[in-house]
């Protein structure tokens, strides 16, 4: 991608969702730049509200800013994606930054299940992902990150990235996660994998852990994983080597994940086929 270095964009989107008529809507849609939505889709089978999150550019350069702010009222629900993966390219020495904040009422419910986020060599990017749960409310969230670049059968990282995660909830400990690292980090941080996932689910217990376990069990050598119980809150780790099983494998734990926690099968969005 090229744009010369003076050209920063900022994306500002705002989104509110209420419940209305026992319909969960959205109720405040406010942009600014390149970062919007369209409308909310509502699969046949489902009434959760999809929405999918659109930035023309396709991807950040240094000095870049995307910021997303989401609110659920009492008892609305939604699941928010993106139609393809975030890309994150060459840095001019200024970080890509991109910040979601995530504030659930009570009894709300929400998934956020972005594509792929994709490192490009000499990138540095910082994402922040906040999560603020009201009593009763229920979350179902996952990133896959890519961090290799395989040209000419070396594998380049990028320059920096720092991924934070802060998930704030009632009477609870909570959630706190950071991944920091420098170019040179990445193979002794990773174990000499170059894919990693993460999925959190509030609220779990013992009977989803026990059959996530199940699920991710390795039967090859290409990946790892593991998942552990925090409260409430189930987090799924996984590194690999191959970008389209690590997909395929955090989908398959969210389609086990989401009847318990939320009570309903899994709804691809139909975005994803296209």
């Amino acid at each position: 991608m090229d744009k010369h270095s003076s050209q920063v964009w900022l994306g500002k989107l705002q989104l509110n969702f209420s419940l209305k008529q026992g319909i969960s809507v959205l109720t405040k849609c406010q942009h600014v730049g390149p970062f919007y939505v369209k409308k909310c889709f509502y699969p046949r089978n489902d009434d959760i509200p999809h929405v999918y999150l659109l930035h023309p550019p396709g991807g950040l350069v240094g000095g870049d800013k995307l910021i997303l702010n989401v609110q659920l009222e009492p008892n609305s629900s939604a699941l928010l994606t993106t139609p393809g993966a975030s890309r994150f390219y060459r840095s001019n020495g200024l970080y890509a930054e991109q910040t979601n904040m995530f504030k659930l009422r009570k009894n709300t419910t929400l998934e956020w299940v972005p594509q792929s986020s994709i490192f490009f060599p000499k990138t540095k990017a910082k994402i922040h992902n906040t999560f603020i749960l009201e009593e009763g409310a229920r979350v179902i969230a996952f990133e896959t990150l890519c961090f290799g670049y395989l040209s000419s059968h070396v594998l380049l990282y990028p320059e920096e990235t720092d991924i934070y995660l802060n998930v704030i909830i009632s009477n609870s400990v909570g959630l706190q996660d950071r991944f920091k690292v420098t170019e040179l980090e990445y193979f002794e941080k990773l174990g000499g994998f170059f894919i990693s996932a993460m999925l959190f689910a509030i609220p779990s217990d013992y009977e989803i852990l026990k059959k996530v376990r199940t699920l991710i069990k390795p039967v090859r050598s290409s990946y790892i994983g593991g998942a552990s119980l925090l409260d409430t809150i189930l987090i799924v780790r996984l590194l690999g080597k191959d970008h389209q099983f690590i997909k395929q494998l955090i989908h398959r734990i969210w389609y086990i994940v989401r009847p318990a926690v939320i009570g309903k099968d899994v709804t691809i969005p139909r975005i994803w086929f296209t």
